[in-house]
This record gives C-alpha cells, sequence and structure tokens, in this order.
C-alpha cells in the first residue's frame, strides 16, 4: 500500500534534520577534542587547519552541489553528499598524523558543504512558499541546539571513549540520515544529457579557493598585508573577473548571471553578506572579551555564545511566524535594527557593561542574525523560478560563509591595529624591564588568554593590558555597528509580500 505524501514527507525531513544536526555539530565537536588530538597526534602548528580545511572545502562544495542539484535531482545529490560527508568521517577517525586528519577533514568538508546546502534546498523544494518559513526555522532550531550540545559531546566522548569517536558516531547516523531520505522522498528527474559548465567551474572555484585562503591567512598572520596575501586576492578577483566573462556564453552555467537580474535575489545576498559580518563578529570575539577583557574563568567563556545561539533559534522562529504576517521587509529591518541596536549599546556602555548584559546583548544580537538569515533564505527561495531553486539557495548560504569570513577578517583587522597602537603608547611609558618585556611578549592579543602568561605579568600591566583589550574590541565593534547600519538601510529596499503570496521575478 501506498504511503502517505504527507507521512513520508516527514520521514524525509526527519532525514534532513539529522544531516544538518551533523553538520552544525561538527566544528564545535572537533573544537573540544582538538587539544587531545594535538597530545596524541602531534602537530601543534597546523592546529588551525583542522578546522580550516574543513571550511575552506565546505565553502566550495555548497555552490557546487547547489547547482548540481538543479542538473541531476536534489535526492540524488543529497545522498552523494551524505556518502563523501560519512567516507571523510571514517577516514578522520583513522588518522595517523595531524596532516592526515587536515586532508581528511577536506574530503568531510566537501560532504559538509553539500548537506549544508542540500538541507535548505530540499526543504524549498518538498514545501509550498507559504510552509517555507515555518521549516527552514526548524532547521535553524535544530542549529541551535546542535551549537550547545556540540562542545559537552566533544569533551564527554573525548573523556570516556576515544578522540576518534568523535568521527566514528557519525557513520551510523549518516546510514540513518540516507535510508530516511531514500525513503522518503521521491523525485521525477529528466535524464537528458548534461553539459556541464568545466570551465565556469573551474574558474568559480579557483576565485573561491583563492579568496578565502587569503581570508584565512590573514586571520592566522594577524592580519598583516605581506605580497603573497595581496598576490592571492590579485588572483582571486582576476579568477571572478573571468568567470564574469565566461559564464554567458555556457549552456548550462554553474551560476547564472540572470540570477541576479532579481532585485530581491540581489538583496537577499547582501543581506545574508552583511547579517553575518555582524553575527561573526560577536561569535569570534565576544570569548576574547570575557576571558581577556572581564577576566572570566573557562565557564564563562564557554557560557558566552549560548544567548548568542539561542538567540539566532529565537529570531528563526520569530521570522518563520513574522514573514507570513507582516512580509519580508517588515522582519529584515526588525531584524537589522536589533543586530545594530546590540552592537550600540556594547560600544556606548562597554566601560560599564558586566558579564550578564555582555550575554544580553549577544542575544539580542543572535535574535537579528536569526530574523535576517532565514528571510533572505526564504525570500531568495521565493524570488527565483523553481528550476533555479538549488543554484539560488546555495549562493546565499555561500553570501553567509563568506560575509562571516570576512566579517572576522574586518573586525580582527581592526582590533589588531588598535592594541598593537596602544600597545606601542604603553611601552614608551616609564615601566620595569620586566613590564616591557611582557609587552614584547604580546604579539596577538589572544596570547592575553594564557593563564601562565597572565600570571607572568605584574598586576599593574595585566590591568593596563585589560584595558588596552577592552577598548580595541571596542573599536573592532564600532566597525560591525557601521556594517548593520549598512544592512539596515539595505532591508529598507526589501519586497514588502509574503511567502504566501511571493514577490515574482521583478527584474532590476
Amino acid at each position: 500500500m501506498k504511503e502517505p505524501l504527507e507521512y513520508r514527507r516527514g520521514v524525509a525531513v526527519a532525514g534532513i534534520l539529522l544531516v544538518i544536526f551533523l553538520f552544525a555539530i561538527d566544528s564545535t565537536v572537533v573544537s573540544a577534542a582538538m587539544p587531545t588530538i594535538v597530545a596524541k597526534l602531534g602537530g601543534l602548528e597546523l592546529y588551525s587547519w583542522v578546522f580550516s580545511s574543513y571550511m575552506l572545502t565546505s565553502a566550495l562544495g555548497t555552490p557546487l552541489f547547489g547547482n548540481l542539484s538543479d542538473l541531476y535531482g536534489r535526492r540524488r545529490l543529497m545522498l552523494a553528499g551524505i556518502a563523501i560527508f560519512t567516507l571523510g568521517s571514517a577516514l578522520c577517525g583513522a588518522a595517523q598524523s595531524l596532516m592526515q586528519l587536515i586532508a581528511f577533514r577536506a574530503v568531510q568538508g566537501i560532504g559538509g558543504g553539500a548537506l549544508y546546502a542540500l538541507s535548505f534546498i530540499l526543504i524549498g523544494y518538498l514545501y509550498p512558499p507559504e510552509r517555507r518559513a515555518q521549516m527552514q526555522a526548524l532547521i535553524s532550531g535544530i542549529w541551535g541546539i546542535a551549537s550547545i550540545l556540540g562542545p559537552v559531546m566533544g569533551a564527554v566522548i573525548t573523556q570516556f571513549w576515544s578522540w576518534r569517536w568523535i568521527f566514528f558516531i557519525n557513520l551510523p547516523v549518516c546510514c540513518a540520515a540516507a535510508g530516511l531520505i531514500a525513503f522518503g522522498m521521491d523525485e521525477a528527474v529528466s535524464e537528458r544529457r548534461h553539459r556541464l559548465d568545466w570551465k565556469g567551474l573551474a574558474t568559480l572555484l579557483t576565485g573561491l579557493l583563492l579568496s578565502f585562503y587569503a581570508l584565512e591567512e590573514a586571520r592566522m598572520n594577524a592580519f598583516k598585508l605581506d605580497w603573497p596575501l595581496l598576490i592571492a586576492f590579485v588572483l582571486s578577483i582576476a579568477a571572478f573577473g573571468l568567470f564574469y566573462r565566461l559564464e554567458p556564453g555556457a549552456q548550462e552555467p554553474i551560476l547564472p548571471l540572470e540570477l541576479f537580474r532579481h532585485r530581491l535575489f540581489k538583496l537577499c545576498l547582501a543581506l545574508a553578506w552583511l547579517a553575518s559580518m555582524g553575527m561573526f563578529a560577536i561569535i569570534s570575539y565576544l570569548p576574547l572579551y570575557v576571558q581577556g577583557g572581564l577576566a572570566g574563568d573557562a565557564a564563562s567563556v564557554g557560557l558566552s555564545l549560548v544567548p548568542a545561539s539561542l538567540g539566532w533559534t529565537a529570531g528563526s522562529f520569530i521570522a518563520g511566524a513574522g514573514m507570513n504576517r507582516h512580509g519580508y521587509r517588515t522582519v529584515c529591518v526588525a531584524g537589522s535594527a536589533a543586530m545594530a541596536l546590540g552592537y550600540a549599546v556594547f560600544v556606548a556602555f562597554e566601560p560599564r557593561l558586566g558579564f550578564a548584559a555582555v550575554l544580553s546583548i549577544a542575544a539580542f544580537i543572535g535574535i537579528g542574525m536569526g530574523m535576517v538569515t532565514l528571510t533572505s533564505m526564504v525570500a531568495a527561495q521565493n524570488g527565483v523560478p523553481r528550476e533555479r531553486l538549488g543554484v539560488a539557495t546555495s549562493t546565499v548560504m555561500l553570501a553567509r560563509l563568506f560575509g562571516g569570513a570576512f566579517g572576522i577578517a574586518l573586525v580582527g583587522s581592526v582590533l589588531f591595529s588598535r592594541m598593537q597602537r596602544e600597545l606601542a603608547v604603553l611601552a614608551d611609558a616609564s615601566m620595569s624591564a620586566a613590564a616591557r618585556g611582557a609587552l614584547q611578549n604580546l604579539a596577538t592579543p589572544e596570547q592575553l588568554l594564557d593563564p601562565t602568561m597572565r600570571s607572568n605579568i605584574p598586576a599593574p600591566v595585566l590591568a593596563a593590558l585589560e584595558t588596552v583589550l577592552r577598548n580595541s574590541i571596542r573599536t573592532a565593534f564600532v566597525a560591525a555597528l557601521c556594517v548593520m547600519i549598512v544592512s539596515l538601510g539595505v532591508s529598507l529596499f526589501m519586497a514588502k509580500s509574503r511567502p504566501a503570496a511571493p514577490a515574482g521575478h521583478e527584474i532590476a
């Protein structure tokens, strides 16, 4: 007997929620286990590349699988992405060196990019416009839960089992998710042969690879501009320029430039980029402020990001209900205003802020982020033709990834520059030789977080350094505030329509 459509669709959604949980929890689980992994495998100098290799290939996989899903079928590509993620997880669990782990994390990241993009694409495919907002909000809720559980799970698995199980545990979950999606989803796919846009694919991935590499190197090298970094940026711009010239002549372009003629789609990309800049700035540098500026302990640092994650989830549910009632523009304006207000309160009252107030600000910014990102996603899906659903969704998600990376780089650059100027002023002041030596050892603000280093710094100097760090982060958040004001201005041009009554495909 044939299963009812709604039941089978619910089974498929259960599989989708499983894979998005895996993707969302992956980075936080690995973060908690990394000290143990380095102690077992060695290679401390390669520490950051365990995360960077995964992020880089995820960023490349997102647009690739989004486009291919429009050509070869979303169900088929999701199952392929799960298979790649499963293979990468198994290889990571079996890694015998940190270099091997980095390589296998790159494989896992390709599958992760597929899971990230196709989860949202499948929801857009399975549900009509008026129901997409609520279902996308559910995915965001799973994301928020994963971000909280990740560090706890990573610590428990590492302590009581083995660090390898943070990867091996993915295998049965991936198999279950694949079974649910395969059973619950049917999709009619055209069997005609497609001519994949290899030239466009090569130039786009080259440009993304170079630009993401440059941003990661800038972040890890304390944002110092040097010739290799400048060359990477120039080459990435050249690759994107060549891609722009090649795409109009492609029979089945990897990223149809006609999408950028849709006004609503362009606004969604801009808002996704800007909101991610603001959110990832707070995620990246709030723990630094809590531990280095407020002298918080490890528990306080771990707690500092929970309100932002919960706020993101709450904002997504608010947006899911608000879009159908008030329209895209109202929700985006409210979300952008919340993010801007959160940063404005921090900048204006920073010297008098306590730990509770900082957590409240983080939650407020998270709520705004959830409202803007969910609305921009749903609006983009509803603002393009159905046959472009996959590539439109993955392009918005790519804008989120690069917006976050660019936000981290921008805010970090401002923070580092201000801190170096103030440290130079301190070094010129009259102080003991020991204090001058302590200042010379502080090449980056993160070193203030090292308990051993902090204990060796004289108390007056430590107090001065904490003030320098707080001032520097405040200045960096002024830059984030400016970005949020731009986001608020852009949101005023969003369509007023609601998901149940799409704005159509207006050309601009």
